[in-house]
C-alpha cells in the first residue's frame, strides 16, 4: 500500500506527531523512528514508513510518500531525515540466562541510549530499567542506542524486585566513591558468575538500598577528576565483565 499524503493538517501527520509525546507513544504502543538506518533495524516491529522518495515496496510494503516540510515537521534533529518510521512496541520477556545491566534513575536520554548501545557490544542483551529512568522509546534514546534496542530485552522493574534475582544465583555489582569500595583493576570477575551491574543516577548515584544489597561495590581509579559520566563509567565495567 503506497499513498500519498501533502498536507501538514492531515489526521495521520497529526497522529505520528503525536506519538512523540512520551504518555501518547505509551498510550498507543506505537514508537517513531528516523533515518534509513534504524528502519532497516526496525523490520520486525516496523508498522509504516513515511518517506520523500519511494522506497522498496517488497521491504516496505506500507509507504505514506510526504513532503519534505512535512518530515520536518515531524522530525526530532535539526536536519530532518528523509524516512520517518512507526513501529510498535518490542516484546519484553523475562530472560535470566547471563548478566544483567539495571539503570536506576538514569535520566539523560543519550546517557540511556549509549548505555544499551554499549551493553549490546559487550553482549549484554538483558536490560531492566526503574520507572523515572528515561523512556526507551524517547526519539533521543533510540538514536543515543543506534537502533540496539531492536537487540535487546528492556524491561521496567523496580530496585526490591531485581534484589530477588539473588535467588537466581545473581551477584549484584554497584558503584560508589566511598572510600570502602573495591577498585575495579583490583577485582577479579568469575567468569563462571552471573552478574546484575546497577547504574545511578547522574546527580545521585545509586540507591541506599542497592548500596546495601550489593556484593561488590567497584570504584574506577582516576586522576585529575573526581567523577565519571554514568555512560562512560558503564562502559568501563561493562567491558571488564565481558573479558571476565
Amino acid at each position: 500500500m503506497i499513498q500519498e499524503i501533502k498536507s501538514r493538517d492531515n489526521s495521520l501527520i497529526k497522529y505520528v506527531n503525536k506519538l512523540k509525546d512520551n504518555s501518547f507513544s505509551k498510550e498507543e504502543k506505537k514508537f517513531i523512528i528516523e533515518g534509513i538506518h534504524l528502519v532497516e533495524m526496525a523490520k520486525n516491529n516496523l508498522l509504516y514508513v513515511l518517506t520523500e522518495k519511494k522506497l522498496d515496496e517488497k521491504m516496505y510494503p506500507n509507504q505514506y510518500l510526504v513532503t519534505k516540510e512535512i518530515l520536518e515537521k515531524l522530525s526530532n534533529n535539526k536536519s530532518s531525515s528523509s524516512v520517518i518510521g512507526i513501529c510498535k512496541f518490542i516484546d519484553e520477556k523475562d530472560d535470566y540466562d547471563g548478566d544483567i545491566l539495571y539503570l536506576e534513575d538514569v535520566q539523560d536520554p543519550g546517557n540511556v541510549g549509549t548505555l544499551f548501545r554499549t551493553a549490546l557490544a559487550f553482549n549484554i542483551k538483558n536490560i531492566y530499567v526503574s520507572e523515572k529512568t528515561a523512556y526507551k522509546y524517547n526519539l533521543k534514546v533510540i538514536q543515543a542506542s543506534q537502533g540496539s534496542i531492536f537487540d535487546l530485552n528492556i524491561k521496567i522493574l523496580n530496585i526490591e524486585d531485581l534484589i530477588k534475582l539473588k535467588e537466581k544465583q545473581y551477584k549484584i555489582i554497584t558503584t560508589s566513591l566511598s572510600k570502602n569500595s573495591v577498585y575495579l583493576n583490583d577485582f577479579k570477575f568469575d567468569k563462571n558468575q552471573k552478574y546484575i551491574v546497577i547504574l545511578g543516577n547522574e546527580g545521585q548515584g545509586v540507591s541506599q538500598i542497592a548500596l546495601k544489597e550489593a556484593d561488590i561495590v567497584l570504584k574506577i581509579r582516576m586522576e585529575n577528576i573526581d567523577s565519571l559520566n554514568v555512560a562512560i563509567a558503564g562502559g568501563i565495567i561493562l567491558n571488564s565483565i565481558y573479558n571476565k
